[in-house]
């Protein structure tokens, strides 16, 4: 058995193992332990994590098969690492953006949430795929060969709009993103004595933002900006940073949804749709270059 096939059983664990994590394990402790699915447990965080799950696993599944493209210019190891980046970080946003956000309990017992067990062990397995298992599947191999350039002007508008997106990241996370009743909280706030916190997604979306401008800047140069790895693209990356992104509106606007009393901000829409822009930029980018890699 090569290394190849003994890497794709272990994608294949640790998705499933995270799967029946977020699927089956409560998420968030009120008193009672509540799962992914509960509007008091991991609501929209929850459902997005199990979505992702079960990507990963199907994702797990191409590999064990031998099959290289899931969509037209993405290979399964570059998609196995952008979802598991995303899921990785999506329970970090649970735990430091949502659970905060209400607070439950009287008197002194009163405090924020407790995570249950299926976030501790979900998070335990899912971080091994990006963090290990992805990195040694993309070094490995040597490099990808029918990856086309992107031509001067296609580069520059990406680029351009790589740019204004990430300005977005920046900006849009400083306007409301929860409101309940009169008070309207950014993704920066805390509770500061109001009775709801704001969800502390804008550090986070502010260190995206600066990193696409950064990177959309030196693509508009003549020379552009060098590849990460020959197989692992900037088209790879930016869909990974826009999946990343995206999770954190999305699971605000689910969550919302299932909870009265909490509306939706105008900065989590701007927010999201800046994310749906930046993901069909990364699908078309990569699409266009046929980049497949492994």
């Amino acid at each position: 058995m090569n290394h190849n096939r003994l890497l794709s059983y272990a994608h294949l664990l640790m998705a499933s193992g995270y799967l029946v994590f977020a699927l089956v394990g409560p998420w968030a402790k009120r008193g009672d332990s509540f799962g992914a699915f509960s509007s008091d447990g991991g609501t929209g965080f929850g459902i997005i994590g199990v979505i992702l799950g079960i990507i990963l696993v199907l994702l797990a599944i191409f590999r064990v098969m031998g099959r290289a493209e899931v969509l037209p210019g993405l290979g399964v190891e570059q998609l196995t690492l952008v979802i598991g980046v995303a899921a990785w970080l999506n329970l970090i946003c649970f735990i430091v953006g949502w659970l905060p956000i209400f607070e439950y309990g009287e008197g002194r017992r009163r405090g924020v949430p407790g995570t249950g067990w299926g976030v501790v062990g979900g998070y335990f397995t899912v971080s091994q795929i990006p963090l290990l298992l992805s990195p040694l599947t993309l070094g490995i191999p040597s490099p990808s060969k029918g990856i086309m350039p992107l031509a001067d002007k296609k580069r520059q508008l990406f680029s351009a709009i790589t740019v204004l997106c990430g300005a977005g990241l920046i900006l849009f996370p400083f306007l409301a993103w929860v409101t309940s009743g009169s008070v309207e909280l950014s993704a920066f706030d805390g509770r500061n004595g109001n009775p709801t916190s704001g969800p502390r997604f804008g550090y986070l979306l502010f260190a995206i933002g600066v990193a696409l401008i950064i990177a959309g800047l030196m693509r508009l140069r003549t020379k552009g900006l060098a590849e990460p790895g020959p197989n692992l693209l900037l088209s790879h990356c930016l869909l990974g940073a826009a999946i990343l992104a995206l999770t954190m509106p999305l699971g605000i606007i689910i969550s919302c949804l299932q909870r009265s009393g909490l509306d939706i901000g105008v900065g989590t829409w701007l927010t999201f749709a800046t994310c749906l822009i930046l993901t069909s930029l990364g699908v078309i980018e990569n699409r266009s270059r046929n980049a497949v890699g492994v």
